[in-house]
């Protein structure tokens, strides 16, 4: 006959028993996560895909079309625009319509989703900045209206000598677009996240200016190395900062319609001063493009 287990026994046999039946869990947990992320990347997709569209659609019309009425690098700016737009719509859109505590609510967590939204951000901003620098680079404008320059119905544009402006190009636009997707991500207010684009450019241009002054100071001429490594710097540090308060985020009350902060004088007077402020570090800039231009 059999002996009895003790009841010693029956516990260890039990614990062994769940040890043995939850390692088959965390072995699929990567395979989960990952199933997670490619679910967050399509409804991602889904969301702003007309957004897409429309920037997509602008690109190929200003790939056709600038070199006829402006300078081919005109074709920079989609960049820009896109990473002007693009940080707010996928930072805040939950929170602007009044759908971030059910979002929250989701099994997906607040990590992975804050990682999948900033992967398809910078995915697509990358993807329309490539495509700005092959229209420069191969000298597609050039190619495509050769015949129309010989034939003496328009003329050449003068050629771009930027230098370091291609660095500029891809830096600015992914340090925009980190600012403002951080501070919308964790902004409780609905105001600051529809003004995120504009705090993020006014940052930007204090960068640049401050960047050229101390490389004027350093080396007696601006380069633009300075200016490309603190975009850099200062966007990977927006993500990282925004990624760790993202996680302690307390949902705000987004019930009512969207109206006038409280201290609505207040944001008027900062976006005015902000307006005044990034006038004149646009007229002070302006004056020290002419040298990176011609590097």
């Amino acid at each position: 006959m059999d002996p009895v287990p003790s009841s010693d026994d029956r516990i260890e046999s039990s614990a062994n028993f769940a040890v043995a039946e939850k390692s088959p869990g965390d072995a699929s947990s990567s395979a989960r996560q990952w199933t997670v992320i490619k679910g967050l990347l399509w409804s991602e997709w889904f969301a702003h895909s007309k957004m897409l569209l429309v920037f997509l659609v602008l690109w190929l019309l200003g790939a056709w079309m600038i070199p006829f009425v402006a300078h081919p690098g005109w074709i920079l700016a989609i960049g820009l625009g896109y990473a002007l737009l693009a940080g707010p719509a996928y930072g805040g859109t939950d929170a602007i319509e009044g759908c971030e505590e059910f979002t929250l609510s989701l099994p997906a967590t607040r990590s992975e989703r804050y990682l999948a939204r900033m992967s398809l951000g910078i995915g697509t901003l990358a993807t329309f900045v490539g495509l700005d620098f092959i229209v420069l680079g191969l000298d597609w404008t050039a190619t495509i209206h050769r015949v129309f320059i010989n034939a003496g119905i328009m003329e050449a544009s003068p050629d771009l000598k930027p230098g370091l402006l291609y660095g500029l190009a891809i830096g600015l636009p992914f340090f925009i677009f980190s600012f403002s997707y951080s501070l919308s991500s964790v902004a409780r207010n609905r105001f600051l996240i529809l003004s995120s684009w504009f705090w993020s450019v006014l940052l930007a241009l204090c960068v640049l200016y401050g960047g050229l002054k101390y490389e004027e100071i350093m080396w007696q001429e601006p380069t633009g190395y300075f200016c490309t490594s603190l975009f850099f710097i200062g966007g990977i540090a927006s993500l990282w900062s925004g990624f760790r308060l993202y996680q302690q985020k307390e949902v705000g009350h987004y019930g009512a319609p969207i109206s006038l902060p409280q201290w609505w004088w207040a944001w008027l007077l900062s976006i005015l001063i902000g307006v005044a402020v990034a006038a004149v570090l646009v007229s002070s800039i302006v004056q020290r493009f002419p040298d990176l231009l011609s590097r």
